[in-house]
């Protein structure tokens, strides 16, 4: 029997990936498609590939190969489901599982799905129903608890925080990621009713299971941070902006430390009627890739063999439109961009930049009671919490004295004690008019999937001034290594 016609198709995308070419795995999964090749579960293989590397228009087709394929069983259209929550479309995704069986993938995964992608679209009512339905059929089942006790004050809510409790020995059962998000919710509980020695006890004894999961590289971490201010001599930056050809004023990047208040800067931002929906987009990790590394000297390779800041810029905005299309700005707030700030101060020259900054002690606290949903390995220990703090503080230090006042620096405490003083300068920053909606962006409705969901539905207020009083003592271990 003779090889199907797009049997060559499939080996060129093969060889493409193996010799990390983009262009050609992009174009040889298009003529796949185009060809209306019948390759069955690899086309989930495919999408799955495409949405890692940003590709989502691809991988939006690929899935939907393999559905069509599939005959459109309810587990390949959760397979969509899966692929349209993790491409942001949390509101698609939330609508086609809802149309799915309720045992698809299981009772508890359906109503779980259910009830995060509620929660971040606004709808707590909904999003508590679900999540009481997902610990009904999976007692003691950590994620489904850990996203119910962030939906709601269980001080407030005694009937909720019983069950949670009287769900403690199912939960000791669980594995241990999952046992860790039972933890958090049990700190998150404590704390709301004030019970700070318990509060910290199930924290620590969370952050520990998940350290043991993934343990913090204090070299790997350093290096990394090295890398990232290296390479960038005065002149450099300024050098290659002026080479720059294409408009890159469409992202507007967000950074500082986890739980610092970017969230909240992201909200008053998403709040113009030029600014679309952001989040955590990972993007410019690709760029990242395709210039061989962030420092200055890896960039200055990649020009020196056949690169340019064109391509490097284009291929950041190209990936924005394929999350977002082509209107609107965005904001950008990937967690560790400042790890990536001289490239994407090198390759998108007109983006604006804005770091936020909060008090150490209440930044260290809240990031250590903090569930991270990708891992982030310096959370789970104080020590460690302090050693990535000094790295990121060196890292602020740099690229204020590097690109003055290119960077805006807001201290969380300012924004919320004049709140109206700092969304004038956040606008005036970013090159945006002002508008009634950005002066109350509690009112706006839109996704956040952060650990802020709650608190940015909240007129600004300083509920997140001193947090960490409570706490004093049993932080003392990143007091000492912080100011060591």
């Amino acid at each position: 029997m003779p090889n199907p016609p797009w049997m060559p198709l499939v080996e060129g995308l093969k060889q493409a990936l193996a010799r990390r070419d983009r262009a050609a795995a992009n174009a040889a999964v298009e003529q796949l498609l185009d060809s209306g090749a019948r390759i069955g579960t690899h086309w989930h293989s495919i999408s799955q590939l495409m949405q890692v590397s940003g590709e989502l228009t691809l991988a939006r087709r690929a899935i939907d190969a393999f559905v069509k394929e599939q005959g459109r069983s309810p587990q390949a259209m959760y397979a969509k489901v899966v692929l349209l929550t993790q491409s942001g479309r949390l509101g698609e995704a939330h609508d086609l599982l809802a149309s799915l069986p309720k045992h698809v993938p299981d009772r508890a995964g359906h109503a779980y799905v259910l009830g995060n992608t509620a929660m971040t679209l606004g709808r707590t009512d909904e999003a508590r129903e679900q999540l009481g339905i997902a610990v009904k059929e999976r007692p003691g089942w950590g994620p489904a608890w850990l996203s119910m006790a962030t939906s709601t004050n269980l001080a407030k809510d005694p009937a909720t925080a019983e069950r949670l409790l009287a769900d403690g020995a199912a939960a000791e059962r669980q594995p241990p990621g999952d046992l860790a998000r039972y933890c958090y919710a049990l700190g998150k509980l404590h704390a709301d009713r004030g019970e700070a020695e318990a509060s910290f006890a199930a924290f620590a004894r969370g952050a520990k299971l998940l350290r043991g999961q993934t343990p913090y590289s204090l070299k790997g971490n350093t290096a990394n941070a090295e890398a990232a201010r290296t390479g960038y001599p005065d002149g450099f930056i300024e050098k290659l902006n002026a080479r720059q050809t294409i408009a890159t004023r469409r992202p507007i990047f967000v950074t500082g430390l986890p739980r610092s208040g970017t969230t909240l800067v992201e909200q008053i931002l998403a709040s113009h009627s030029t600014v679309a929906d952001g989040g955590e987009l990972n993007v410019i990790q690709h760029v990242a890739v395709a210039a061989g590394g962030v420092s200055g000297e890896a960039i200055e390779k990649y020009l020196a063999g056949g690169g340019s800041v064109e391509a490097l810029g284009g291929l950041y905005l190209h990936l924005l439109d394929e999350r977002f299309g082509p209107e609107g700005r965005i904001v950008d707030k990937t967690i560790d961009v400042s790890r990536c700030l001289g490239l994407i101060a090198t390759a998108l020259p007109e983006a604006p930049l804005i770091w936020m900054r909060r008090d150490p002690l209440d930044n260290a606290w809240s990031a250590f009671r903090t569930f991270f949903i990708h891992g982030v390995a310096w959370s789970y220990d104080l020590v460690d919490i302090a050693h990535h703090f000094r790295l990121e503080d060196a890292m602020l230090a740099f690229w204020k004295q590097r690109l003055g006042d290119r960077l805006l620096v807001v201290p969380y405490a300012d924004l919320v004690d004049a709140p109206e003083d700092w969304t004038r300068r956040l606008m005036k920053h970013c090159g945006m008019t002002e508008e009634p909606g950005v002066f109350t962006p509690h009112m706006t409705e839109r996704a956040v999937a952060t650990a802020s969901a709650m608190q940015v539905r909240r007129p600004i207020n300083k509920d997140g001034l001193n947090v960490a009083g409570p706490y004093r003592e049993h932080l003392q271990p990143f007091v000492d290594a912080y100011s060591g």
